[in-house]
């Protein structure tokens, strides 16, 4: 088998070692399972919030409201 960290060649030898008590993937060594492999994404500015996306968008994609007829039987 193969070390899970992809920028490692190694293969795993009679001990693998994994994040947790739980975790799936085996790497080689502790070194090479607390290594990070990727860089961190680059900062972006601020998030918007799902409320202020919601008031950001054109009056023509929010629905119109239509009246519907409403049926009573009588007793």
């Amino acid at each position: 088998m193969k070390c899970a960290n992809p920028t490692c060649n190694h293969s795993i030898g009679l001990v693998s070692h994994r994040r947790g008590l739980f975790g799936k993937r085996p790497y080689c060594s502790k070194q090479c399972r607390d290594h990070f492999a990727v860089a961190p994404a680059p900062k972006c500015e601020r998030a918007i919030t799902y409320f202020e996306w919601l008031f950001v968008q054109p009056a023509t994609l929010q629905p119109r409201l239509a009246i519907a007829a409403v049926r009573v039987r009588a007793r």
